[in-house]
């Protein structure tokens, strides 16, 4: 512990580590940058939900939006992150499926 003049007393990891378990991905949302903190011990679908939470984007369940990397690949959104190798500053897309919500 050490003694911030402006905050108090804290613990230096508290200010000097980010959390090792946590990454910062960039979900883009109808061509929108929505940077989210994702847990990697998670499944992604997690950060999905969060991601979509702060664009707005809640009119449709979060399962009919797909995951995509910078690929093009689909991401399996019961995967943890850590599984998918994903890591600090990936660019992911959310895309609805095709046929989702809408016309056949």
């Amino acid at each position: 512990m050490f003694n911030c003049p402006r905050q108090g007393t804290h613990n230096r990891q508290e200010i000097d580590m980010p959390s090792p378990n946590k990454i910062s991905l960039i979900f883009i949302v109808n061509g929108v940058d929505v940077p989210i903190d994702a847990n990697l011990n998670q499944p992604l679908k997690v950060a999905r939900e969060k991601a979509l939470k702060e664009s707005n984007n809640t009119g449709r369940p979060a399962d009919e939006w797909e995951i995509h990397n910078d690929k093009g690949q689909i991401l399996d959104p019961d995967k943890k992150v850590k599984e998918l190798g994903l890591t600090d500053g990936d660019r992911l897309f959310l895309n609805l499926k095709v046929g989702a919500g809408g016309l056949s």
